[in-house]
């Protein structure tokens, strides 16, 4: 069976993405290692930069998947590293809201800045015209799919040098055909 646009083009960007999203999150991932967290508290804290407003511990549970309990043993032990900070609701004094402390918005953005940074370094080897080229097809897509995205300006790419016609060298060939 041949394969459809979506199927081929789904291919490419999962190579392309793929690649670009481990390399980025190695990045990433070391600055998250010094923190000596669990995979679980990791997964809370990400949970939480999701999230603008304080979340219930009930919320973060269901968003992981764990038991309340579970839930309520990792915001613990990430109160007491000061990463997270836990407050009553305005509400009801029986639901505990959970944020990023400083320290935790500091960590996240030490992992974010890990993965771009990685990104960017993978994204070097790109060539700056098909970096131009991978712009202009991507900006429709990504305005088609209401994806958010950075405003940049076009200048901050390099201009494209112009081939240049060799000129012929005043030197002799180093190597020339000798007749048998």
């Amino acid at each position: 069976m041949k394969a459809t646009c979506a199927e081929v083009l789904l291919d490419v960007l999962e190579a392309f993405v793929g690649h670009l999203h481990c390399g980025a999150q190695n990045g990433g991932i070391d600055a998250l290692r010094t923190a000596d967290l669990t995979f679980s508290q990791i997964r809370t804290l990400l949970t939480l930069t999701q999230n603008p407003e304080p979340v219930p511990i009930h919320e973060i549970a269901t968003s992981l998947e764990l038991s309340v309990a579970t839930a309520g043993r990792n915001v613990d032990q990430l109160v007491r590293a000061g990463l997270v900070e836990r407050h009553e609701d305005d509400l009801d004094r029986r639901i505990k809201r959970i944020s990023l402390s400083p320290a935790g918005l500091d960590l996240i953005a030490t992992f974010k800045a890990g993965q771009r940074r990685s990104a960017l370094r993978i994204l070097s080897a790109v060539g700056v015209d098909e970096t131009r080229r991978l712009i202009d097809a991507l900006r429709p897509v990504v305005e088609k799919l209401g994806c958010p995205s950075r405003p940049h300006p076009e200048a901050s790419l390099p201009e494209t040098p112009r081939p240049q016609t060799p000129q012929p060298s005043p030197f002799p060939p180093l190597r020339q055909e000798i007749p048998v």
